[in-house]
C-alpha cells in the first residue's frame, strides 16, 4: 500500500514539475529579449522610422540568429529605404529558416522587382499565392513581374541597340524585316503601361484603376501582335518562299502569349480588392484583334471612371488617343 501511495505521489510531483517548466517556458518566451527587440522594431517600422527599426531587428538577430520574424521585419525596413539587395538577403535568410513563411516570399517578390529580377519575382509571388491564395497585392506584384519581363524581352533583346538595329542596318536583312507587320511589332507604346509605386504596392491594396490600366495595355499589345501575325501570314500567302515571314509569324505568336498572365492576375487583384467577381475575359489566340482593341478601350474607360489620380486619368486618355491613331492607320492601309 505504501508503495502504491508513493507511486501516486511521485507521479503528481512529476506532473507539477512539468507544469512549472511549461509555465516557466511560456513566461520566458514572453520576455524573450530578442522577441521584444523585434516587436520594438515592428512598432518603429509602422511609424516610418526605418533606421531605428533596422537597429532593433539587428540587435534581435544578434541575440537570436534564427528569429525568422526579425529577418522579415528588417527586410521590409530595408526595402522601404530602397535597399533592395539587403532586403533580398534578409528575406532569403528567412526562407532558408522556414520554407513555408508566406510573408518572406511576398517580401522577396517585391525585392526581386526592385532589382529587375522578373523571373524571381514571378516565382516568389507564385509561391506566396500557393501558400495564401487570397493575397490581392501578390497578384498585383506578379502581374507587374509578368509585364516587366515581357517588356525586357521586347526592348532588351529585340529593342533599341539589339536586333532592331541589326535588322535595319544590315543590308541583307533590311528588306526581309520591312513591311506593315514589322511596323506593328516595332511600336513599343510603353507609355501606355502604368505601374504603381513599388513601396506603395507592397504595403497598400492595389488600386483597381491601375489594374484596369495594365489590363488595357495588355489587350492593346495583344491586338498589335495579332495584326503583325495577320500580315506575316498574308505575306506568306502571296509568296510561299518567304521563310523570314514564317520565322516572324512564330516569333510574334510567342510574344503575343506573354500578356495572358498579366490580364489574369490583374483581374484577380481587382476581384479581391472590390469583392466582386468580374465577367470572364477571353484573350489569346481565340480572340480577334478587333475584340482585343475593344477590350482595351473598355478597360481604359474604366480607368477614367474609377481613377482619382489626375496623372493616371491623363495616361488613360492619352492611351485611348494612341489606340484611335493606330486603328485609323490600320483602316487606311486596309
Amino acid at each position: 500500500m505504501k508503495t502504491r501511495y508513493l507511486g501516486i505521489f511521485v507521479a503528481c510531483a512529476i506532473l507539477l514539475v512539468l507544469t512549472a517548466c511549461l509555465e516557466f517556458q511560456v513566461q520566458n518566451n514572453s520576455v524573450d529579449p530578442a522577441v521584444q527587440l523585434g516587436e520594438q522594431g515592428d512598432a518603429l517600422s509602422q511609424q516610418g522610422n526605418y533606421d531605428e527599426a533596422i537597429n532593433k531587428y539587428t540587435s534581435a538577430i544578434e541575440l537570436n540568429p534564427i528569429l525568422v520574424t526579425a529577418y522579415v521585419g528588417r527586410g521590409q525596413a530595408y526595402f522601404m529605404k530602397d535597399k533592395g539587395l539587403m532586403a533580398l538577403s534578409d528575406y532569403s535568410r528567412a526562407i532558408a529558416l522556414d520554407t513555408n513563411y508566406t510573408a518572406a516570399y511576398y517580401g522577396r517578390g517585391w525585392s526581386q522587382l526592385s532589382n529587375s529580377a522578373w523571373d524571381g519575382a514571378v516565382s516568389d509571388f507564385s509561391k506566396a499565392l500557393e501558400l495564401q491564395p487570397d493575397q490581392q497585392r501578390a497578384y498585383n506584384g506578379r502581374a507587374w513581374g509578368y509585364v516587366n519581363k515581357a517588356k525586357w524581352v521586347f526592348e532588351g533583346i529585340y529593342g533599341y541597340g539589339g536586333l532592331f538595329y541589326l535588322f535595319e542596318s544590315h543590308v541583307a536583312l533590311h528588306n526581309a524585316f520591312s513591311g506593315r507587320g514589322w511596323y506593328y511589332v516595332k511600336q513599343p507604346q510603353w507609355e501606355m503601361a502604368v505601374f504603381p509605386d513599388l513601396t506603395k504596392g507592397m504595403t497598400q491594396d492595389p488600386d483597381p484603376a491601375e489594374c484596369y490600366c495594365n489590363i488595357s495595355f495588355a489587350h492593346a499589345k495583344e491586338a498589335q501582335w495579332a495584326h503583325a501575325i495577320e500580315d506575316y501570314k498574308a505575306a506568306i500567302a502571296r509568296d510561299p518562299s518567304l521563310d523570314w515571314s514564317r520565322f516572324n509569324t512564330a516569333w510574334a505568336t510567342g510574344m503575343k502569349t506573354n500578356w495572358d498572365p498579366v490580364i489574369a492576375d490583374c483581374t484577380r487583384a481587382i476581384e479581391l480588392v472590390t469583392k466582386q467577381t468580374l465577367p470572364a475575359v477571353t484573350s489569346g489566340s481565340s480572340t480577334t484583334e478587333e475584340q482585343e482593341w475593344e477590350m482595351s478601350v473598355a478597360s481604359y474607360n474604366k480607368v477614367i471612371e474609377l481613377s482619382k489620380d489626375p496623372a493616371l486619368t491623363q495616361k488613360a486618355q492619352d492611351a485611348l488617343k494612341v489606340i484611335d491613331y493606330i486603328r485609323a492607320d490600320i483602316n487606311k492601309l486596309n
